[in-house]
């Protein structure tokens, strides 16, 4: 995976709907609500989960720098002894590329030398010696191999080591019918230049394998925020908790892994979310098998507008008995305070003013469900039906009015199933970077009342991975 790199996803469309609210009737009880219960406190944990990102580095890239560090003359040397043969020059180059090859976490490096040799050959006979000069040039191959490793400090380690050598000539020279080895030449090439390739091929190998800059763009791209869709405008946005790292294996040709960030991957419609302090990329740990699955937080909300309009269309014109009195439901509105629902009534009849009830919310997972529980009127229409209508807290309109406080949330599961397979199906996350993903089931894991509307936390779970192209 190049350093072009992740990420994200979608959301749920939110019924929108706005409705004035009815002017109350001339001498009803306007006063603000006033609640003597503590804040219900957010009770809804959202689900972490874990996006898996696949590395792979190709070996032809390594081969591609280590051939470009590793070129022409590589070694020379004037007085080189060779058995009885002294002395000897020697100059070597490198032959053709250098090959790589991968076997588990090892790389096998083939380094091809030409090798070029001048002997000095003294002739005598008769009192009278003649010198001459005689070269020759051989070829053969050095192999390495590098074992790779990273720590979860993400640092890179590599131990390249001699694996031998191989000659592609016949190791020996015939001159004057004299045989002389040049086998040994090999072990000197390998004791003067081990270090010196080494050097480069784990240098390479560092600055090619390094994870950490890899991921780098794209674990602070995931915590910023990222624009999945326009219309509606949605907005991923990832809180990590952990990381992982699977080990370095070599497959079809690469060295390959996996990334696996566990976060808490929200989903956000509308302005783009708030982003506090970045977290650096800790440490990593090795994962104890690969989880593919994933939940998405989709929070979908059902605005106090609609809520209004709904309840109106149930409520407006019921009436309702106590004994010998008698009210009529005029208007209602509904909001939310400290995680309560507070719904404002307008009654006329035998009292005529506004009245507040709250209540809890409770969902019912197996309907789908959210109704409002432990209906009880606020301090300020306690005040008021004391004075004047104290009949109104016997719990006749509570327990009349409680039944209608039902709202359905089915509707809007299916639309994020909908939203969600759309924007999981190729979503462009950053240039040659994908969000790949699919729904399998959703399902709502509680409901809380916040001041502006009705919100659910839907965990849609399924399967999602980043990738990259180049």
């Amino acid at each position: 995976m190049s350093k072009k790199s992740i990420v994200a996803i979608l959301a749920v469309a939110c019924l929108a709907v706005y409705v004035s609210c009815t002017r109350p009737p001339k001498g009803t009880n306007t006063q603000g609500p006033v609640l003597s219960v503590q804040p219900l406190t957010d009770s809804i944990a959202p689900a972490p989960s874990v996006v898996n990102i696949p590395l792979r580095i190709h070996t032809r890239v390594i081969e591609d720098l280590v051939n470009g560090q590793i070129n022409g003359q590589l070694y020379a040397f004037d007085s080189l002894a060779l058995g009885a043969f002294k002395p000897v020059k020697i100059k070597v180059w490198k032959g053709d590329s250098i090959k790589i090859g991968l076997e588990g976490n090892e790389l096998h490096y083939t380094v091809p030398l030409r090798i070029w040799l001048e002997f000095a050959l003294t002739v005598g006979a008769l009192g009278l010696s003649h010198t001459e000069y005689q070269e020759f040039e051989a070829a053969l191959s050095l192999k390495f191999t590098s074992r790779l490793s990273i720590g979860p400090d993400w640092k890179l380690t590599t131990k390249t080591q001699s694996d031998g050598y191989a000659w592609l000539t016949d190791p020996v020279v015939k001159i004057r019918f004299i045989t002389i080895p040049i086998k040994p030449i090999a072990d000197i090439l390998l004791a003067s230049q081990q270090k010196t390739i080494s050097d480069i091929i784990d240098k390479q190998a560092v600055a090619l394998c390094n994870v950490k800059t890899m991921i780098q763009p794209v674990w602070d791209q995931l915590q910023e925020g990222i624009a999945v869709s326009k219309d509606p405008e949605v907005w991923l946005r990832l809180t990590p908790q952990e990381i992982y790292l699977s080990p370095l294996l070599g497959y079809d040709g690469a060295l390959v892994s996996r990334v696996g960030i566990k976060s808490v991957v929200e989903t956000f419609l509308g302005d783009k979310p708030a982003c506090g302090k970045k977290d650096s990329i800790p440490n990593f740990i090795l994962p104890t098998g690969v989880d593919s699955s994933f939940v998405l937080n989709v929070y979908s909300e059902m605005n106090y507008d609609a809520a209004t309009l709904l309840l109106r269309g149930l409520l407006i014109g019921k009436d309702f008995k106590s004994g010998s009195r008698q009210v009529i439901i005029q208007d209602v509105t509904m909001t939310g305070v400290s995680g309560y629902a507070l719904i404002g009534l307008d009654l006329i009849g035998s009292f005529n003013g506004r009245v507040y009830v709250y209540g809890s919310p409770r969902f019912d997972p197996s309907t789908d469900t959210v109704s409002i529980e432990n209906l009880n009127f606020d301090i300020s229409t306690q005040n008021l039906a004391h004075k004047t209508a104290n009949w109104l807290l016997h719990g006749a309109i509570l327990s009349s009015v409680k039944p209608f406080l039902k709202f359905s949330l089915r509707q809007k599961l299916l639309e994020s199933q909908r939203m969600v397979q759309k924007t999981l199906s190729r979503a462009e996350i950053a240039k040659n970077v994908f969000l790949v993903g699919a729904v399998d089931s959703l399902r709502i894991g509680g409901v809380r009342l916040t001041d502006n509307a009705v919100r659910a936390l839907v965990f849609a779970k399924g399967s999602m991975h980043v990738e990259a192209h180049n």
